[in-house]
């Protein structure tokens, strides 16, 4: 699987990867894990990037993918949901973030950050 973030994601992005604190999570809000806001299961299915501290219990976001800017780790299971080839891409008209994918279009149309670092740089 690979993932791409265009340049314009890629300014908007670049304080979360170049923070050595920090985790980037691909978080399909399914409900699983302690940083899903729906708390249970849902048919919910949009992603989200997750950005937390590197101590955080990581054990449900055991795989990983490598991008143009760094790693980024999701639920091995939301792969089903994945295309092989996806891009982050910014949407110019409101300056959102969308998860595109090379077969599918766009997987989730807005991409929310949700920064839950402890100390935000």
């Amino acid at each position: 699987m690979k993932l791409t973030i265009d340049n314009e994601a890629q300014a908007k992005l670049t304080d979360y990867f170049t923070d050595d604190n920090a985790v980037v999570l691909l978080d399909f809000d399914d409900g699983v894990g302690p940083f899903s806001k729906v708390g249970v299961c849902s048919l919910n299915q949009a992603f989200q990037l997750v950005i937390v501290d590197k101590t955080e219990d990581l054990h449900d976001y055991e795989e990983k993918l490598t991008t143009n800017m760094g790693d980024v780790y999701f639920k091995g299971y939301s792969d089903m949901y994945l295309d092989q080839v996806m891009q982050i891409k910014l949407n110019p008209q409101n300056m959102t973030l969308r998860l595109v994918g090379n077969s599918s279009g766009d997987l989730t149309p807005v991409l929310n950050v949700v920064d839950l670092r402890k100390v935000n740089n």
